[in-house]
């Protein structure tokens, strides 16, 4: 799925952030996969996601939904979108993920080579792979690439330019802490994959670079 493919930022940041698709396939699997994607869910949630929504809720971790509001809503054809903070977490989904061999594709972005390398060690062979090509065209339109790692960790474009550039004022001048601000951006995001940790981890960054002229 190409909207996971452009998250920008540093190597050591996107090293902490793997988004995974729980994706059944109209024609294949799509009639009575529930209790499969259910079941995948449930591994999802043993391992700890760092956020994850489910097509038949479209309400986000951080939207107050309970796992078992999601799980219970699970129907077929349900498509699960989710993300991990962690190489170790990305690596023990996948060897759980294929002890579990529930015949459901599996879509995983990250890194190209630390996803290579994760599959190599638990024995997954990819079927497929899509590289970004980057940005093409306008570029000087674009938001400052410290804010696009923001915005980009959101396939649908949900967390706006000058939502990240609020946040951060309002960290800078104490009315939020950094983790307070990042469930604010991670909020909006629809495809479930926006990662707050890492978010987190970003606007302690920074934060201290901004000055009351940007924003």
């Amino acid at each position: 799925m190409t909207h996971s493919l452009h998250r920008e930022g540093s190597v050591d940041s996107l090293e902490r952030d793997y988004t995974v698709f729980i994706y059944p396939a109209r024609g294949y699997n799509y009639k009575g996969c529930a209790t499969k994607v259910r079941h995948l869910v449930e591994i999802v949630y043993q391992v700890g996601p760092a956020n994850m929504i489910a097509t038949t809720l479209r309400e986000n971790m951080y939207s107050g939904v309970r796992p078992e509001e999601v799980l219970d809503s699970i129907r077929d054809g349900c498509r699960v979108f989710t993300v991990f903070n962690s190489r170790e977490k990305i690596r023990e989904l996948l060897v759980k993920f294929k002890e579990a061999d529930e015949g459901i594709s599996i879509v995983v972005s990250g890194l190209i080579d630390r996803v290579r390398d994760i599959a190599a060690e638990v024995g997954l062979n990819p079927h497929t792979i899509n590289l970004s090509l980057g940005i093409h065209g306008g570029t000087h339109r674009l938001p400052p690439a410290d804010v696009r790692q923001f915005t980009t960790m959101c396939g649908h474009a949900m967390v706006a330019p000058k939502l990240v550039e609020e946040v951060i004022g309002k960290i800078k001048t104490a009315k939020l802490d950094s983790w307070q601000g990042s469930l604010v951006l991670a909020k909006p995001c629809a495809c479930g994959i926006y990662n707050p940790h890492r978010s987190q981890e970003m606007l302690e960054e920074v934060v201290p670079l901004y000055t009351v002229s940007r924003w």
